[in-house]
């Protein structure tokens, strides 16, 4: 009701505002003389501007490295109006200024009736209330979720300043995440661990999510806390887990997934399960290589990371054979080709591939992935031999697909188009490969979501255009990737995620 009186107060005052002088003309000084409107706005957001720039330095609410990002973007935007108003000062050089308005003789009545349409509009949506989704975002539909989405938010901040207790906090702070507002969802977090004891488990969480992507071992410690508070959250153990494994601490890690799997809820879990396989293979090879790292050690503790799909980390072992070792070691130089294949970076793969193949011609993978990468750089004849080898060595009953391959190739040298398909599996490991190192660690190996949303049965993650732009350019608390990946990357796991992970997901081991 106050809101209603409000209303229709000030849209009278401003009726009577206008009307006033229209109906009444000659009780009103001329208009002065007209101002060009574009000039006027850009001086007026300039100014505002400078009132912000003034007011952040007593801003002691916000944190210092905020406030220079924040003092940092409005100086670059007022550098901006600034040129674009000396460009419209030279452009409106030399031009007559407008002349005054004339006084009418007789009433508007056009603009009085528009006038009045607007007083029954503001009757008609008084209680009609836009509000904004957090300190710097802007309404930008008007569609009812949206509108009831920010009604909400609205809500839950009023609530927070009454009572900032842990549940209204909580529940703020969640509402700006699932908007996008991650910094000051980020800030409500701390808010709460600052200022509520015994600090909520959710609010360690939270922040150990938030961290992830921007440094592995603020997150761990935020979710050892979290695991202090709630040891039995299964999100909470999961990533926690993930995360020590991420670090190289593979003992912790498997301590936290053997709490996960001791619980009712937890047990029986197949990725648990299938992580703890891994560990339970890695450690004992990790502590012999501690004692010993000779050649047959790192190559022992490089292959079980390899099999277990962990090849950046296999990768990072036979390099170490290369260099300390053998320069010459068969395996490590096609292996680390496979690695640079799927990364895209098929001339390196090659050279790396090709040693391998002077050192051991009879390596089937290693002939396979070679005539792959040939195929790749339209070396057609190249990849037919090499496949060819791979046929005379494993024999044409254990081929496979290979005399597709070799079709396909022999197609495209002969000007025709490749054979359909003939490069599915391939194309499905490097993506595997590419969603294992950059997307498992949040969205889980097999899409069922982790400290990001679920992948595996989700039809948004089934459109090609969305996932594409999404990994490209990220969205929400998700990083993009376009600076790290390859545009061939960025398809690879653009149809991994749409053809192997939406459907459902691969199958876990």
């Amino acid at each position: 009701m106050i809101t209603l009186l409000l209303i229709l107060l000030l849209t009278g005052l401003c009726f009577a505002m206008v009307s006033i002088p229209l109906l009444f003309p000659k009780q009103t000084d001329p208009l002065p003389d007209l101002r060009d409107p574009l000039a006027q706005d850009l001086e007026e957001e300039r100014d505002a501007l400078f009132r912000a720039i003034r007011e952040l330095e007593a801003r002691e609410d916000l944190q210092v490295e905020r406030r220079a990002q924040l003092r940092a973007r409005y100086e670059a935007k007022a550098a901006r109006v600034l040129r674009a108003l000396d460009e419209r000062y030279e452009e409106l050089s030399g031009k007559p200024r407008g002349k005054p308005l004339p006084n009418r003789r007789r009433p508007p009545y056009g603009i009085l009736g528009l006038l009045a349409l607007m007083v029954i509009s503001a009757f008609a949506m008084s209680n009609f209330v836009l509000p904004r989704i957090g300190p710097n975002a802007t309404i930008t539909s008007f569609f009812e979720e949206d509108l009831a989405r920010a009604r909400e938010l609205r809500d839950l901040e009023r609530a927070a300043r009454r009572t900032p207790d842990a549940e209204n906090l909580l529940t703020l702070a969640d509402a700006y995440w699932q908007v996008g507002e991650l910094e000051t969802a980020e800030e409500t977090y701390l808010q709460i661990v600052s200022d509520i004891q015994p600090v909520p488990a959710a609010a360690y969480q939270r922040l150990g999510f938030l961290s992830i992507r921007r440094d592995l071992e603020e997150a761990e410690t935020y979710l050892s806390l979290a695991r202090e508070a709630d040891p039995e959250n299964l999100d909470t153990l999961y990533t926690l887990g993930e995360l020590r494994f991420a670090l190289g601490d593979f003992v912790g890690a498997k301590t936290v997934w053997q709490e996960l799997l001791a619980l009712p809820q937890g047990s029986g879990d197949e990725g648990v399960l299938a992580r703890m396989t891994l560990i339970e293979a890695v450690i004992p090879l990790q502590e012999r290589l501690a004692e010993e790292a000779s050649e047959a050690n790192l190559l022992a503790l490089a292959d079980t990371f390899w099999r277990f799909e962990e090849r950046e980390r296999a990768a990072d072992l036979y390099v170490r054979v290369l260099t300390e070792n053998d320069p010459h070691n068969a395996l490590a130089l096609s292996r680390i080709g496979q690695l640079l294949f799927f990364r895209g970076r098929n001339d390196e793969a090659i050279q790396f591939l090709e040693r391998a193949r002077a050192v051991d011609p009879t390596d089937t993978t290693n002939l396979l992935f070679l005539g792959n990468g040939y195929f790749s750089m339209e070396r057609y004849q190249e990849a037919i031999d090499s496949w060819e080898a791979y046929v005379e060595v494993t024999g044409s009953e254990e081929a496979g697909r290979v005399p597709e391959l070799i079709a396909s190739a022999r197609a495209r040298l002969a000007g025709g188009p490749a054979v359909t398909g003939s490069a599915d599996q391939t194309a499905e490991a490097a993506g595997s490969f590419l969603f294992n190192a950059n997307c498992a660690l949040c969205h889980g190996s097999v899409g069922q979501g982790i400290s990001a949303p679920r992948l595996a049965g989700n039809r948004r993650a089934a459109d090609q255009a969305n996932v594409r732009n999404i990994i490209r350019y990220g969205r929400g608390m998700m990083p993009g990737f376009g600076a790290q990946l390859s545009e061939a990357e960025l398809e690879l796991l653009t149809g991994y995620v749409t053809g192997v992970i939406a459907p459902g997901g691969p199958p876990t081991r």
